[in-house]
C-alpha cells in the first residue's frame, strides 16, 4: 500500500477516535426517539462544526511484536490535555501538554512536553526527558534544553496551508475539494451495531451512551472515495491489503452524545489486534479515551515572556 494511502487510512481512524466514554451513571430514562445510528451520525456531524474545545486524551497500548522479532513487548501510556480554537483560520490557537512513557522490552523512556501556538509562532517546553535501559539522554542536552521555553516563527506559507485546512463549517471559505470531503464525511456511517445503553453525565451535560463497532466496509469505501478526490486511485491490491488489515483488527467503542448539544462529547475506543496465522504481525490492544468540553468557547494562548529562539545548529549537532 502506498505511504499516502497508509497515512490517509491511519488519519481516518484517528479522526474517528478523536470525538469519542462516560462518567457517572445517573439512571436510564427512556431512550431517545431517533435510531441509535442516526443519533451517533448526527453527533459526529455536529462535532465537525465545533470551532473550539478543550480536550483530554488518554492513549494506552500493550502490544506483542511479530514472533522472533525484537522488541517482543511494547507498552505505552500517554496523556494529552489542552484546548484548540479554529474559529478564525487566520488566527489558530492551541495549548497542548503531553505526558507519557513507553517501554520496548527492557528499554524505554518517559517525558513531559508543552506546546502553545498562535498566528505568530510556536512555543515549546521540554520539561522532562528520561531514558531507561539502553536509551540514554545526553546530559548536555538536558542542561541546555530542558525546562526552558523555546520559540519558532510560523512561516507565512505554513500558516496559509494551516488556515486552508481549518476552514471549519463555513462553506464560503472552503475549496470545492473540502466541500466534497465534508459531504462525504457527513454521509458515511462509520459505525455499525449501534445500541443505546443509558443516560450518563459528561462534564455536567446529560448524554446518551451508545456502543458500536467500526464498519470496516464503510471505512474502506470512505478511504477509496477520499483518495479519488485527491486525484489518485486505490488499486485492487490495496483494497485487498486493507481488507486483510481489518480482518486482523476489532474496533469497538462507547460513544456519548450530549442530550442538549447533540454533539459527540466523549468516548472510549478499544482496538484489538490479532496476529496472523504466520504470527508475522503484531497483536495486543490499543485504547483511546477522549473527552471534549468548553465547546465553542474562546481560547487564550499565553505567550511565555522568557521564550528564546530555538538554537537549531546546537540541537542538530547533539542529535547527529
Amino acid at each position: 500500500m502506498r505511504n499516502d494511502l497508509k497515512v490517509l487510512a491511519a488519519s481516518s481512524l484517528v479522526v474517528l477516535s478523536m470525538g469519542l466514554v462516560g462518567c457517572q451513571n445517573v439512571g436510564a430514562p427512556a431512550a431517545p426517539q431517533k435510531a441509535p445510528d442516526a443519533m451517533l451520525q448526527e453527533g459526529l456531524t455536529k462535532l465537525s462544526k465545533v470551532t473550539s474545545y478543550a480536550y483530554n486524551v488518554n492513549l494506552n497500548g500493550d502490544l506483542k511484536g511479530p514472533q522472533g522479532e525484537k522488541p517482543e513487548m511494547v507498552k505505552f501510556n500517554m496523556g494529552l490535555t489542552g484546548n484548540v480554537e479554529a474559529k478564525d483560520p487566520q488566527d489558530p490557537k492551541l495549548n497542548l501538554s503531553i505526558k507519557g512513557d513507553m517501554t520496548a522490552d527492557a528499554d524505554g523512556g518517559s517525558g513531559e512536553f508543552s506546546m502553545r501556538m498562535n498566528k505568530a509562532a510556536l512555543y515549546m517546553n521540554l520539561m522532562k526527558l528520561e531514558g531507561k535501559g539502553a536509551v540514554a539522554i545526553p546530559e548536555e542536552m538536558k542542561a541546555q534544553f530542558l525546562g526552558k521555553w523555546w520559540t519558532m516563527p510560523i512561516p507565512p506559507e505554513a500558516l496559509s496551508e494551516l488556515s486552508n485546512s481549518m476552514a471549519g463549517s463555513d462553506e464560503s471559505k472552503m475549496t470545492e475539494e473540502q466541500k466534497k470531503m465534508k459531504k462525504l464525511v457527513e454521509e458515511t456511517k462509520f459505525f455499525k451495531n449501534v445500541e443505546y445503553k443509558s443516560m450518563e453525565a459528561v462534564n455536567g451535560e446529560q448524554s446518551y451512551h451508545y456502543t458500536g463497532m467500526l464498519d470496516e466496509a464503510a471505512v474502506s469505501d470512505f478511504i477509496a472515495k477520499a483518495t479519488e478526490m485527491q486525484g489518485q486511485t486505490v488499486s485492487a491490491t490495496e483494497k485487498e491489503d486493507m481488507k486483510k488489515a481489518f480482518d486482523q483488527m476489532d474496533f469497538a467503542g462507547d460513544f456519548y452524545v450530549g442530550k442538549d448539544s447533540g454533539t459527540l462529547n466523549k468516548g472510549k475506543v478499544t482496538v484489538t489486534l490479532t496476529a496472523n496465522a504466520e504470527k508475522s504481525s503484531p497483536s495486543g490492544t490499543v485504547t483511546v479515551e477522549f473527552t471534549l468540553s468548553d465547546m465553542n468557547k474562546a481560547v487564550t494562548v499565553e505567550v511565555p515572556k522568557d521564550a528564546q529562539p530555538i538554537p537549531m545548529e546546537a540541537l542538530g549537532g547533539m542529535l547527529n
